[in-house]
């Protein structure tokens, strides 16, 4: 009786969960057969691959970057020298896991390594970069719009405008090439043809992507229907602006109006709040990169155990069979 709740409780209970009796048991002894230098070396493959991995992405992703935007490929470049050692070492003779070991540490590394530069390069100038440009701008509070220039707001990288500042709907455009590029000035009543009157230079622009109709004078980007909205956060990406400058020309044309020197903005209500934004989501990125490589890395020196463990070939017959 004893011997037959032993057993039963040795198989961890296989009858009531539907596996094979004994199944967990197998695969606890095919891991637990790795020998104590084994079992230190899959311990190696499953951390300090990720540790390469957070070391390069921390580098690429943040402040040093934008600092440091040449020298961040030097103080990463330390990243790869545990790749290039396990590479150099040389495969033993014999057969088995333990000649398998420093190949797989140098490929998990290399993969550490080049996925956390495309990781980092692409977080830090999607969202960082941003975020550290703006905080490296000014801020200028109660501007009149009507009476603003363009050069006296090239450095401003958040902008609150005074009472009465509104976007220009009826003098809005857009420029089509791929994505619609949408522009509408940032203007007073003092600015607006339906009033009968027209500024010397329309320079501050709020702009936005595929947020407007092309056919129509028409925008729908960022806090536009908000009446509290009263303030721009600077647009920053290089690759968009040259085709905001051509809606711009072409509402020049359409609208029988100048503009000296654009500079744009985004239209929104708390420019601060929309600014941290940029870095909360290339943190949260981070975090989320470093938890999904810890995962993929640890799989793969799993698998790699069960493929070249000693056994593991009558453990996979045993889990086909199950």
């Amino acid at each position: 009786m004893e011997d037959g709740a032993k057993g039963a409780a040795g198989d961890y209970g296989s009858v009531a969960h539907g596996g094979k009796p004994g199944m967990p048991r197998k695969v606890f002894q095919e891991f637990h057969g790795l020998s104590g230098a084994d079992a230190a070396k899959a311990l190696g493959c499953t951390c300090i691959p990720p540790l390469i991995f957070m070391f390069t992405a921390t580098v690429m992703s943040f402040k040093f970057h934008f600092t440091q935007p040449r020298g961040v490929w030097l103080i990463a470049l330390p990243g790869i020298i545990p790749a290039l050692v396990m590479f150099s070492v040389k495969q033993p003779r014999f057969a088995g896991i333990a000649a398998k070991w420093p190949r797989l540490a140098a490929i998990l590394c290399f993969v550490a390594y080049f996925s956390a530069s495309v990781f980092g390069e692409l977080n830090y100038w999607y969202y960082a970069q941003p975020f550290f440009f703006l905080e490296s701008l000014k801020t200028y509070s109660n501007v009149d719009p009507a009476q603003a220039s363009g050069v006296q707001l090239m450095d401003a990288g958040m902008v609150y405008f005074a009472e009465g500042a509104r976007l220009g709907m009826d003098m809005a455009m857009s420029f089509t090439s791929w994505d619609t590029y949408c522009v509408a000035p940032i203007t007073t009543s003092e600015g607006l043809p339906t009033q009968g009157a027209q500024l010397v230079s329309y320079d501050l622009w709020a702009v936005g992507v595929n947020c407007c109709k092309s056919a129509e004078a028409d925008f729908r980007c960022g806090a536009f229907d908000d009446y509290k909205a009263r303030a721009g956060l600077r647009q920053v990406s290089a690759e968009q602006r040259p085709y905001f400058r051509l809606a711009v020309q072409q509402a020049e044309a359409a609208y029988n109006i100048q503009a000296s020197n654009p500079t744009f903005f985004y239209w929104v209500k708390d420019p601060r709040l929309e600014e941290r934004l940029f870095f909360t989501t290339s943190f949260e990125n981070w975090v989320l990169a470093n938890a999904v490589h810890f995962a993929l890395n640890a799989f793969a020196v799993l698998c790699f155990i069960m493929v070249f463990n000693k056994g593991s070939k009558d453990l996979r017959l045993s889990v086909l069979g199950a």
